[in-house]
């Protein structure tokens, strides 16, 4: 009985490598989609419609390229994807973990990247689930009857996960979606009271549906390689080799690592970047770029509208020329009218102040009260100089993400460049404007060097970082890279550090 078994098995194999050694390899492989941001999305292009992206469909673009094939998408569910790939409607699937049950009707490639999941909840709820390991969790999402949403034929990163969620006496605590989209919504409706996804996945959404303050990510500490899958039906063993060794080419290659940085880093620095600490940092630069436009406008004696001019050149303008070089739609100062209403009503409250101190000063007779003691205007200095920093530190790292998001390339090279135009670019416009035979960032003190410095090092940190994204790092990378910047010109205002001069200056001998 053993023996007719194991013949029987025998003859199934070689029936199995014979069909695969009877049909021809495709040279265009049909595959499918999903929303699944980063990964794969689509984006609206003006008069042209929209165009399918993402992290993988770049990968898959790069290494079928490589491998001298073409991929035609198409969309569909993953359950539904994986039931086509099964039958042979389907060629082709990225994005997919291994399975024993999956490599029954597929054939998976060598792994591409790998994936790290997360328990996203609401914020201020992290404390209902009491956990340390994987079986822990399992025992508290039971025990408090918690809700947790998945993507339906979704494989997750741990193998005792899976098998609790096929488990028929678990279902009642699992509700099913199409994409992470769908349970990022059942949680703020309070649907569910959690969702498990790729952390990658799950930090892009939240950002793009602006939920960072509700939402908060709960680490689970469990990764797995990704994989593609070719339906055993329609792909010979032969061509899935022609894969191995083109993802083996593309992985050595820079452009697996540029791929990596153009898709993940933007929405890991967003992510960092829209958060309340961060937006009051840019709202007192902000400010300090305006009063120092300002203290200009009241030497010159400029007009009120020059006065708005020199305000709103330091705090905008050096943003708005980054832009206009990556043609970015719309410029990031069109975006609200936070900022440069910001700058109108500091210039008004500056004008306002000014005239009346001058009218004040005026009915003073004695000398005494007309004019500010030195130390009020010392310390009025000193906190223009700690708003000013707060600006230029805040402005380094906007240059940097908008660099990240326009896909320069080097960044360490234009991302310094553009830190320096977005922290000083408008100082620079503000001072040749206002004739001043001293531009601060070509005669005076230590300033543009600074964010040169810091995009410089925040250029590189990222680069680092795309060997093994993590977003924790990223975070602390970006709060790290803020406050050096803050301090760096904090130290270069008080103990009155001398720039670098090309030449030194003359010394007249006295005859």
């Amino acid at each position: 009985m053993i023996f007719i078994r194991l013949l029987s098995l025998l003859i199934v194999c070689c029936l199995e490598v014979y069909a695969q050694s009877t049909f021809a390899p495709k040279d265009t492989l049909l595959n499918g989609w999903y929303l699944w941001d980063p990964y794969q999305y689509t984006i609206r292009n003006e008069g042209a419609g929209e165009t399918l992206t993402g992290l993988d469909i770049e990968l898959v673009k790069a290494i079928t390229t490589a491998a001298k094939y073409k991929v035609v998408y198409e969309p569909v569910s993953w359950k539904q994807h994986q039931e086509d790939l099964k039958n042979g409607k389907r060629d082709f699937a990225a994005g997919a973990t291994y399975t024993a049950e999956r490599a029954q009707f597929v054939h998976f490639s060598a792994p591409y990247r790998f994936e790290e999941n997360s328990l996203f909840v609401r914020r201020n709820e992290e404390s209902r689930l009491q956990f340390k390991t994987i079986p822990e969790f399992l025992n508290q999402v039971k025990q408090h009857q918690f809700r947790i949403g998945i993507i339906e034929g979704y494989i997750y990163a741990d193998p005792a996960i899976n098998k609790w969620l096929e488990d028929p006496q678990n279902q009642e605590f699992i509700i099913k979606a199409n994409n992470d989209l769908e349970n990022i919504n059942s949680l703020i409706e309070g649907k569910i009271d959690g969702f498990l996804a790729d952390r990658i996945v799950g930090a892009t959404l939240i950002w793009r549906t602006n939920h960072g303050t509700h939402i908060n990510e709960i680490r689970l500490g469990i990764k797995t390689p990704i994989h593609f899958m070719f339906s055993k039906k329609t792909v010979p063993l032969t061509q899935v080799e022609e894969f191995n060794k083109a993802i083996e080419n593309v992985k050595d290659s820079s452009a697996y690592n540029q791929i990596i940085s153009w898709y993940l880093h933007p929405a890991l620095l967003l992510q960092t970047i829209d958060t309340n600490w961060f937006h009051f940092i840019e709202i007192m630069g902000t400010i300090a770029f305006a009063i120092s436009g300002l203290v200009i406008a009241y030497q010159k004696r400029a007009t009120l509208f020059g006065a708005f001019l020199l305000a709103v050149l330091p705090s905008l303008g050096g943003g708005i020329i980054r832009d206009v070089i990556f043609n970015r739609k719309p410029v990031g100062a069109l975006q609200s009218p936070l900022y440069l209403s910001l700058v109108l009503a500091t210039v008004l409250i500056g004008f306002s102040a000014v005239h009346l101190y001058e009218h004040w000063q005026n009915k003073k007779i004695s000398t005494e009260t007309k004019h500010p003691s030195y130390k009020t205007t010392h310390t009025a200095e000193h906190i223009l100089a700690i708003c000013d920093a707060m600006g230029l530190s805040a402005f380094t790292i906007t240059g940097i993400v908008v660099s990240v998001m326009a896909k320069v390339s080097p960044l360490w090279l234009w991302g310094a460049f553009f830190a320096f135009l977005t922290g000083a670019g408008g100082g620079i416009l503000r001072d040749l404007i206002s004739g001043s035979k001293d531009v601060v960032s070509l005669r005076g003190g230590i300033y543009p060097e600074i964010a040169i410095f810091w995009g410089f090092s925040l250029s590189i940190f990222l680069i680092w970082q795309t060997n093994d994204i993590n977003p924790e790092a990223i975070k602390y990378g970006v709060m790290l890279h803020i406050a050096g910047a803050f301090l760096t010109r904090l130290i270069v205002y008080f103990f009155k550090i001398p720039n670098i001069y090309f030449r030194r200056e003359q010394v007249s001998s006295s005859s």
